[in-house]
């Protein structure tokens, strides 16, 4: 079922969720780039499953915008580079401040599909709020699963 959305709020809705759409590519990109630069077998491990899973998440969120009368792109060359860059980049800067990044992103992104879920439960989306609702508590137990490689004593050899 499409709703064409045309309230005052749902050109910025949409243009919110174009931009979390980007971000959810990037963050599968920076997954799977990091998991292959990553010695620890248990961190890879996670970050192995954080990217197998984003799929999930980029498919949910495409069929919200669908079903708001939106056209979302299906992938975006410049974010799989900027993840290239930045895992490339993690032997230099740490792996703990990618991670970090990747955490904070994720708590981000959080915040934006609860937003997404206020205001869609305003306008009577309610089965298009639960979904963003959902997404949101994804995002947020992603960001605590990274959690604990951040609490490690520097050095601890991520």
């Amino acid at each position: 079922m499409t709703t064409v959305l045309k309230r005052p709020g749902d050109a910025a809705l949409l243009e919110d969720m174009r931009r979390a759409l980007l971000a959810e590519f990037g963050s599968q990109a920076i997954y799977r780039h990091l998991m292959q630069r990553v010695d620890h077998a248990e961190l890879r491990s996670l970050l192995e499953r954080l990217h197998a899973d984003e799929a999930a998440q980029i498919a949910r969120l495409r069929a919200v915008m669908q079903a708001l009368g939106e056209a979302p792109v299906s992938k975006s060359r410049r974010r799989r580079i900027l993840a290239w860059g930045l895992a490339a980049l993690s032997p230099l800067t740490g792996r703990r401040l990618v991670l970090r990044i990747c955490a904070e992103a994720e708590t981000t992104a959080s915040r934006w599909y609860a937003q997404f879920h206020e205001y869609l439960a305003a306008v009577g989306e309610f089965e298009l709020a639960r979904a963003c609702g959902e997404m949101s508590a994804f995002k947020l137990r992603r960001a605590h699963a990274l959690q604990p490689w951040l609490d490690l004593p520097r050095g601890a050899g991520l």
